[in-house]
């Protein structure tokens, strides 16, 4: 794991350091691994998501990114500013 970025350790994977930073963009908060980086949404909904540290899916960003998409707190102006 590399040096941190903002609050949390950098991914070793650049595609989910850029999922990472998506959920930071929406004000989620990310906590630090062992396994997996865990992610909190501060919305009524209370949203929670996992991210793995080795996924063995090939296509396991762009699902999460999906998965972050169709929640209701997300907000597609957050991600231009």
């Amino acid at each position: 794991m590399g040096k941190r970025n903002g609050y949390w350790k950098t991914h070793p994977k650049k595609e989910l350091q850029a999922l990472l930073f998506r959920f930071h963009k929406q004000d989620w908060k990310i906590f630090d691994p062992p396994t997996y980086y865990k992610t909190y949404c501060a919305c009524i909904d209370k949203h929670k998501k996992m991210i793995h540290l080795t996924p063995s899916d090939p296509n396991y960003g762009k699902n999460q990114t999906k998965w972050l998409e169709r929640q209701t707190c997300y907000s597609a102006t957050k991600e231009k500013s």
